[in-house]
């Protein structure tokens, strides 16, 4: 076997472990930042319906519209909701996940487990004002690069450019790529 074919190999298993492990594709060199999180966190006020405003790609999300989270208190977890319908035949995709707060503004995701995810997912609250947007974003180490995740929540279906300003701030703040957030269709959701 030439060495040039084990290289190919090597590749290959190595994507496939990426692809395992996270669901985004946004990969940097270096090492996960450190970004601020809301410091006195209310999850009680944090409850409730949200609108997916902004996301980075996600494979979970590829051609889903009019997508939503909800959050539920059950017991000591948190029960997560996923929603949207899918673009090219508008049936609706739900995904289950459950939460548990770390510390404030930084909790642990588990989404039913399926051939895409592994474990919990750390889940930052980077900014929120409870009722009109959220700043929700993840990073995941890969040895010498890491993968991450961010979205812009907002609790109405097509909120003010104040509203997304605000959001976008937090980003800005932290110094966090805003450029790769993608705008998710919240358009005849009805």
């Amino acid at each position: 076997m030439s060495l040039n074919y084990s290289l190919r190999w090597v590749f290959l298993l190595v994507a496939v472990g990426l692809f395992r492990r996270t669901k985004s594709q946004i990969f940097t060199i270096g090492s996960c930042p450190n970004p601020s999180v809301v410091s006195d966190f209310e999850v009680d006020q944090y409850l409730g319906k949200w609108y997916y405003n902004r996301n980075y790609f996600s494979i979970f999300k590829t051609g889903l519209d009019c997508t939503t989270v909800e959050y539920t208190m059950n017991e000591d977890e948190i029960t997560i909701k996923i929603e949207g319908f899918l673009i090219n035949n508008k049936k609706k995709k739900t995904t289950f996940g459950k939460a548990r707060v770390v510390t404030s503004g930084k909790l642990t995701v588990t989404f039913i487990p399926n051939a895409l995810t592994q474990g919990a997912e750390n889940y930052w609250i980077l900014d929120t004002d409870y009722t009109s947007y959220a700043v929700v974003w993840n990073c995941f180490p890969h040895g010498v690069m890491y993968s991450s995740t961010a979205w812009i929540l907002t609790r109405e279906r097509n909120p003010s450019s104040a509203t997304i300003d605000l959001a976008l701030a937090a980003f800005e703040k932290n110094d966090i790529d805003q450029t790769k957030l993608k705008l998710v269709n919240q358009q005849d959701c009805e």
